[in-house]
Order: C-alpha cells, then sequence, then structure tokens
C-alpha cells in the first residue's frame, strides 16, 4: 500500500512542478528581471542620499515584479494563436498546451491586482497608478495594435519606459526633471532594440500578422537608419543626467563611451543591413546597454 502511494504521488508531484514552472514561464521570467531591474535603478537613483523605509522598498520590489509579470502573462493570454504560428514562441506556456487561454488570463490578473494594490499600499498612489496604466497600455493597447499598425511600437514603448521613472517616484514621492529623463531614455532605447529584433524576425512576425518594422514595406537599409537616429537620441538623453550626478564629469565620460560602443553597432547595422550579424549586433548592444548604463549612473551619482 506505502509503495502504491509513493508511485501516485510522485506523478503528482512531478505534474504539479511542470504546471509551477508554466506559471514562472508565463512571467516571461528574463524580460521581467531585465525590466524590473530598471525599476529597482530607478529606486537606488531616487532614493541616493536618504534613508528608505524597508517596507516601501519590498512592497516596490514585489509590487513592481507583479506588474510587470501580469504585463506578461495577459499579452501571452491575449496573442496566444499568433505564438503559435511562429517557432521563436510556439514553445510558450499556451500555445503548447501547458497551461490553459484562461488560465493565462485568470493569472494574468490575478497579478495585476495584487500588483497594484501593493504599490498603492505598501509605495504611493502615483506609483500605484504608473503600474496599472502600464498594464493596461501593454497588455490592451500595444498587444492588439501588433496586428493593426507599425505604430505598436511607439504604444508599446510607453509602459516599456514606465518602470525606472516609477522607481524614482516611489523614492522621491512625486515626479521630477529627472525621473522624466528615465522614462525618456529608457523610451527612446527601445526603439532600436524592438527593431533589431523586428527585422531579425520578421518573416515570422508576417506570417503572425504582427507589424513591427517603423513602417510598411520598410526595408534593411531604413530599419538600420532609424535605429541609428534613434541610438544618437539616446544618446544624447544620457548625457541630460551629468548635471545631476555628484561625480559628472565621471559619468559622462562613462556614459559617451557606452554611447559610442552602442553607436557603433548600429552603425554596422546600417552599413550591412543585409547580414543577421548587423541587426544581432544591435540587439546585443542594445541589451548590455541599459543595465550598464544605469549602474554607471548608480556609481556615479
Amino acid at each position: 500500500m506505502k509503495t502504491a502511494l509513493r508511485a501516485t504521488s510522485a506523478p503528482l508531484s512531478g505534474s504539479m512542478m511542470q504546471k509551477l514552472r508554466a506559471y514562472w514561464m508565463l512571467s516571461k521570467p528574463r524580460v521581467t528581471i531585465l525590466v524590473w531591474l530598471t525599476t529597482l535603478a530607478g529606486l537606488i537613483l531616487g532614493g541616493w542620499g536618504q534613508t528608505l523605509q524597508g517596507s516601501l522598498i519590498s512592497a516596490m520590489l514585489i509590487g513592481s515584479w507583479l506588474v510587470i509579470a501580469s504585463a506578461n502573462a495577459l499579452n501571452q493570454a491575449y496573442e496566444w494563436r499568433q505564438d503559435a504560428l511562429m517557432t521563436r514562441t510556439a514553445n510558450r506556456p499556451i500555445p503548447s498546451g501547458r497551461i490553459r487561454p484562461l488560465e493565462g488570463w485568470l493569472l494574468g490578473a490575478l497579478w495585476g491586482v495584487s500588483g497594484v494594490a501593493i504599490l498603492g499600499i505598501g509605495v504611493n498612489f502615483s506609483v500605484a497608478l504608473l503600474g496599472a496604466v502600464s498594464i493596461v497600455l501593454y497588455a490592451f493597447a500595444y498587444t492588439p495594435l501588433k496586428q493593426r499598425s507599425h505604430f505598436s511600437t511607439a504604444i508599446g514603448a510607453i509602459p516599456g519606459a514606465i518602470p525606472p521613472m516609477a522607481g524614482w517616484v516611489a523614492a522621491q514621492g512625486g515626479f521630477s526633471l529627472e525621473a522624466w529623463l528615465l522614462f525618456a531614455l529608457q523610451f527612446v532605447w527601445q526603439f532600436p532594440h524592438f527593431w533589431a529584433i523586428a527585422w531579425l524576425n520578421r518573416h515570422e512576425y508576417a506570417k503572425a500578422g504582427f507589424h513591427m518594422l517603423p513602417y510598411p514595406d520598410a526595408d534593411a537599409v531604413s530599419t538600420a537608419r532609424l535605429a541609428l537616429w534613434y541610438t544618437l537620441a539616446m544618446i544624447a538623453i544620457s548625457v541630460m543626467f551629468a548635471p545631476f550626478a555628484a561625480h559628472g564629469g565621471l559619468y559622462l565620460l562613462g556614459a559617451l563611451t557606452l554611447g559610442l560602443w552602442t553607436f557603433s553597432a548600429a552603425w554596422r547595422f546600417l552599413h550591412t543591413p543585409d547580414t543577421p550579424q548587423g541587426a544581432r549586433g544591435v540587439l546585443v548592444s542594445s541589451v548590455l546597454y541599459l543595465p550598464l548604463l544605469l549602474l554607471w549612473m548608480i556609481l556615479s551619482y
């Protein structure tokens, strides 16, 4: 009898772990971690020189994680049929059959309501409002717009830029020029990053009916040219933080060095537009550029 019970409980335990893992993957953990780290950076920068309460820090970090995970889960619940058409997304929890679409909707809603509530109770109303706006814009504006207009990238960049600003507002208790500069930096950063992804996956996106390039029928040269211009804008915004840094000259040196590096990647994309290496270089440099710049900013403040 005991042997039979052990044999029965083992498959149940394994099934439960698979389900929990599928729920974890529904949050897009790698994306969530990167975005969550920008929230942490904003919190550190905004709280520099003051003592933040442990309860506020905990509420901010837990609530923001749930908000980001909610937006990602609702995104997947909405477009799982399109995800099933693309090789890079076919193994996501819903199109692979590990989670039902209704589970995705319910879990995404639970994470979102919990995250916004934690931010409202443990941080402040402004941060909770930013969290709610980011979920609504990402899941219910950007996500459906991807199948209708190339303008979706601009809409999606708004909730994508909120996290570092929310971190700053959590620490400061209100908005300031630095908060808006953090928003602007991450807003502009997303364009070359996502256009590089869009160019590398243009055929799969077209098959799924997604409009992710800068404009209809954009070719490699036009995509690379716009990525270069937005990279220059991103570098210009990064320079604007220098007057606020305690070690402004040191910050400026690091920001320009990182800017030159990411600019060189965009420049190579423009001059080798028909090779995957060009767009992939922009993608890799963008993924590394943002956390490195924010870290340098923290060290320089």
